[in-house]
């Protein structure tokens, strides 16, 4: 709705209009971040609590050997390496394309 404008009013800027919803973006922006912040702070303190809990030594049965490990270590190795095989899995893979489909779309 457009507003008459009246004798001691002024125009409606539509500069002032799109800085105001930049601010509103940037506002959001930053309530955003602020969640994710609280989150991961939350995260870690329950990392931090959980290392200290289990920082005893365990024994761990490797493959060809058997050895006395501090339980953190082996959590944290186990961790990374799911972490690796999550990625090399789940990541997008190239997209390849048999060239007799090409040829046959130009004809």
């Amino acid at each position: 709705m457009r507003r008459e404008h009246r004798e001691g009013d002024e125009p409606e800027d539509p500069r002032t209009e799109a800085d105001s919803e930049r601010l509103h973006q940037l506002q959001r922006h930053r309530q955003a971040r602020a969640a994710k912040a609280i989150v991961v702070l939350l995260i870690l303190t329950v990392l931090i609590l959980f290392i200290v809990w289990n920082a005893h030594s365990v024994p761990v049965n490797y493959v060809f050997f058997k050895a006395h490990n501090d339980l953190i270590w082996v959590m944290l190795v186990c961790a990374l390496l799911g972490g690796i095989v999550g990625f090399i899995v789940g990541r997008p893979g190239r997209t390849f394309r048999f060239r007799h489909d090409d040829e046959e779309r130009k004809g």
